[in-house]
């Protein structure tokens, strides 16, 4: 089970800009049994597939540092990233 979760930790971090690549992120949580575990998810508009002409291995790199720097800033203690493409 998975649940959503906007949080304050957004507005703690520093203005993204162009060269992120990161549209939004959000909490989720992963529900099974008694434990919880707190997912960063981070929608990026680049391309994500690696056999893809589009893919930039380097930027995808800028995108996932950034998460990282975003989970490390977080209030709460954050499992895991989940990077994700942009949902239209």
């Amino acid at each position: 089970m998975k649940v959503g979760l906007l949080t304050e930790a957004q507005k703690l971090m520093p203005e993204r800009n162009d060269r992120t690549h990161i549209l939004q992120s959000w909490h989720e949580w992963e529900l099974g049994g008694r434990e919880r575990r707190i997912v960063l998810v981070v929608e990026t508009d680049l391309e994500m597939r690696p056999e893809a002409d589009a893919f930039d291995a380097d930027l995808m790199e800028e995108v996932r540092q950034a998460a990282l720097a975003e989970m490390a800033a977080s209030p709460c203690a954050i499992h895991l990233v989940r990077i994700v493409p942009r949902r239209d």
